[in-house]
């Protein structure tokens, strides 16, 4: 017998039907090895130095280039899905906490200063 869905049942399914489309539409911006999606590869964002407070991102985009992180940020906006910037993760002020159906955009990749414009 088939017991009607919870709302956590609902909320998970809407989760990894979101997730889905966002994987979907960011794969076609950032390589493979950029993207992060399943459990055991976003939990380690899900928090920075402030561990009192955590949320799973629903997807963590690693991004190499200045072109790739517009095209992140142009695919998210057009899916209307919530991006919350992270650097190294060392942050003790909870600036960078996830958003559950959001994108943590991943800027530990960027580790050079190329110019300083004051």
């Amino acid at each position: 017998m088939n017991a009607p869905a919870t709302s956590t049942q609902i909320t998970q399914m809407q989760r990894a039907t979101r997730q889905a489309e966002v994987v979907s539409a960011l794969a076609r911006v950032v390589p493979g090895h950029a993207l992060l999606w399943q459990n055991e590869d976003t939990v380690p964002y899900e928090c920075d130095g402030l561990t009192a407070y955590r949320e799973r991102p629903l997807v963590v985009v690693l991004p190499e280039t200045e072109e790739q992180v517009a095209a992140v940020l142009k695919a998210c906006n057009a899916l209307q899905v919530p991006v919350v910037a992270r650097g190294a993760g060392t942050g003790l002020s909870g600036g960078a906490m996830p958003n559950a159906m959001g994108v943590t955009l991943s800027l530990a990749k960027f580790n050079r200063i190329i110019r300083i414009d004051p």
